[in-house]
């Protein structure tokens, strides 16, 4: 690996639903560099490592293998129903929460796996067919220790480059209360062996924004501070007027899902994303008195501050608004912002093991 170049890094957060955002914003920067250059835009042919969480590990995965944004915006908006439930049969979970997630991830699971099978030849995609460097936290219940599945772009890297693409898109999105933990389970190419990894759950839980993971990889893989850049996209925070957000009382109800605030679930991956943003904005500033190493970091986040959105809404008001919040954001962008990350394409990425 040439370590003497830049290395540039797209960051994509968790949120449920609300990957719509980045999705948007995403396609319309496709679109907006296409026109530019000249010539249809990949996305993972400018970023030499992708990082998401969660909903925005569903993108990344995506992208990395060779989707559009504008595909992948589209798989969202057709299948929001089909994945977390149309808004009125959502009433009658509110007791059966109590013993059992909200959610099968059955249609989740059949759609991913559609999706993904067809970047790969014998249509059973596995994380090594990505096209740039991948990074996808995770977390096992089990242990209780984080995981970052990974693409073979160290010589090291040899645990998870075989996972199915899907598999580790189900494993990083398994949110508490909605979805059941994830069992990874899958066999070795050409071999007759297993692998599994247990009760896998969503890593919007430790990276829920996952630009401090894309920073260490890319300081692991030998590059300096001034290399690095990062883009982060958000998928929107609930900043609720005090008078609509009120306490949760003791009981499980209103601490779980059915709080008329902000839910335990989503203030613990809404608090990560916005203590990681912090850190980042500090280490961009100059890590040193002389401020003389500085990574290039650019943060686009959105809010909700009339009425919330939660990571399950799927009535087409709330889809109307997330993609209209998501197309505002890329619209209200400072281009000069961005255009240094697409000032040209990374070199190819060649992963060490291979299918």
């Amino acid at each position: 690996m040439n370590t003497d170049k830049e290395f540039k890094i797209l960051c994509i957060d968790g949120g449920g639903i609300r990957g719509i955002i980045p999705s948007k914003f995403l396609s319309k920067l496709e679109n907006y560099l296409s026109k530019e250059k000249g010539e249809e835009i990949k996305l993972n042919e400018y970023f030499d490592l992708i990082c998401g969480t969660s909903t925005g590990g569903i993108i990344a995965i995506g992208l990395g293998l060779g989707m559009s944004a504008k595909e992948i915006h589209q798989l969202y908006e057709e299948n929001a129903t089909q994945i977390f439930g149309s808004p009125n049969k959502k009433r009658i979970l509110m007791l059966k929460q109590l013993f059992r997630p909200k959610y099968s991830r059955n249609n989740l699971s059949d759609i991913l796996e559609k999706a993904f099978s067809q970047y790969s030849d014998d249509n059973d995609t596995r994380l090594a067919h990505s096209k740039t460097r991948l990074c996808i936290p995770t977390y096992n219940a089990s242990m209780g220790k984080t995981v970052v599945l990974k693409t073979s772009h160290h010589i090291g890297l040899v645990r998870d480059y075989q996972v199915p693409a899907y598999q580790v898109a189900l494993a990083t999105s398994a949110a508490p209360i909605y979805f059941t933990p994830y069992h990874i389970n899958y066999k070795i190419k050409k071999t007759t062996n297993e692998e599994s990894l247990l009760n896998m759950i969503d890593g919007g839980i430790f990276a829920n924004n996952p630009s401090l993971v894309g920073l260490s990889e890319a300081l692991a893989l030998g590059y300096k501070f001034d290399q690095i850049k990062i883009l982060s996209i958000g998928t929107g925070l609930n900043r609720l007027k005090p008078k609509q957000n009120k306490i949760p009382s003791k009981g499980v109800f209103s601490w779980l899902s059915l709080s008329k605030g902000i839910p335990l679930v989503e203030m613990i991956l809404q608090s990560q994303s916005e203590i990681t943003e912090n850190i980042m904005k500090f280490i961009a500033d100059g890590i040193h008195t002389d401020k003389g190493e500085r990574i290039y970091y650019q943060r686009f986040q959105t809010y909700f501050t009339e009425k919330k959105i939660d990571l399950d809404d799927t009535s087409d008001e709330k889809i109307e608004e997330l993609n209209t919040k998501g197309e505002n954001m890329f619209n209200y962008a400072d281009k000069t912002l961005l255009l240094p990350f697409f000032d040209n394409k990374i070199e190819p990425y060649k992963p060490f093991n291979l299918i």
